[in-house]
């Protein structure tokens, strides 16, 4: 790579992915600031509301760079709420990088912006895709159209990095799996044929900080995926094999209207959750994504193969009373 930043300002950084980013950031001498809905003076976050201006855009200046993981990242949000966060946000920390003076931004996006409908092996130059069904991909779209034409009007030198379902200990993708699974609402389309995208958390992150100090990047989407994608039925048949279920599947035209039902009757009964029809097409996605582009401009590729995720990852859940 070539050298890191001196500053680095992390969006969202209490969340898996900011706190990840900022551990290695901190571990290679590099000073982060974070800011976050809840201030955490200990790990040296601020609180700010990206969805309107406020103080918290006073924490860009002095800072090399920006990386913008800040985001509502659901399938069921409410479109306006999400839009306010992910698309109004991301134009919120795009105008404090441009008065703070912040020479690189990557933004997180999200291979969700390819939708659910696309040739096997997609890469960086397919068309993005509204669908109206999910409003975290729906307003990534708009996020990333946001955050280019900054970089196409000179403001910040913009990437954008679309991981892939990044997982590890901590992530979303081990702990609300194994909540349905321990709940018996899990349920996967088709046989679990749908496919899966792991990427491993400290993986996306070596591919992050390569976005970040790579000149050639500059301008770019970059997609931060796995090697190769797995069946639903794999990925998460190994969450279920933890705690001794199977994951139960239907022909997806009879788990929709079930799913749908399901989730509407949960969220009225006040319970958060993501099942719902969006989340059923996301788990029948047709295919997997190229990272070929990571390769050439990033020379990234994966190390960690899915056992040993997963076993780093099970470890976690069993040290968290999850299994």
């Amino acid at each position: 790579m070539s050298a890191l930043p001196h500053r680095v300002l992390v969006t969202g950084a209490a969340g898996f992915l900011g706190r990840a980013l900022t551990d290695r950031l901190r571990s290679l001498d590099v000073e982060v600031v974070g800011v976050d809905l809840v201030a955490d003076p200990a790990r040296g976050i601020g609180a700010g509301d990206i969805t309107r201006p406020g103080p918290w855009q006073d924490a860009f200046a002095g800072c090399d760079a920006v990386l913008h993981t800040a985001a509502t990242v659901s399938m069921v949000a409410a479109y306006d709420d999400a839009w306010r966060v992910n698309v109004v946000g991301t134009r919120h920390a795009l105008d404090a990088a441009r008065v703070g003076g912040v020479a690189r931004f990557v933004h997180f996006s999200s291979v969700a912006v390819f939708g659910t409908d696309y040739p096997d092996g997609v890469d960086e130059s397919y068309p993005v895709r509204v669908s109206g069904r999910s409003s975290y991909a729906d307003t990534k779209v708009g996020a990333e159209a946001v955050a280019l034409a900054a970089h196409a009007r000179g403001e910040t030198a913009v990437t954008v990095v679309r991981p892939g379902d990044v997982y590890g200990p901590g992530s979303v993708w081990i702990r609300e799996p194994l909540a349905l699974l321990r709940a018996r609402r899990m349920l996967l389309p088709d046989g679990g044929r749908g496919m899966f995208a792991p990427v491993y958390v400290d993986d996306l992150v070596e591919g992050v900080l390569r976005a970040l100090t790579r000149e050639q990047a500059v301008g770019e989407v970059i997609t931060l995926g796995p090697s190769a994608s797995v069946p639903c039925a794999d990925y998460f048949g190994r969450l279920a094999g933890a705690i001794g279920r199977r994951v139960p599947t239907l022909p997806a035209a009879v788990a929709l209207p079930a799913v749908t039902a399901l989730g509407a009757t949960l969220r009225r009964a006040g319970v958060r959750t993501e099942i719902g029809p969006a989340s059923l097409d996301f788990l029948n996605r047709p295919g997997s994504y190229s990272i070929a582009k990571a390769g050439a401009v990033l020379d990234w590729q994966p190390r960690t193969d899915l056992d040993t995720g997963m076993a780093a990852s099970l470890q976690w859940a069993r040290g968290a009373g999850l299994l």
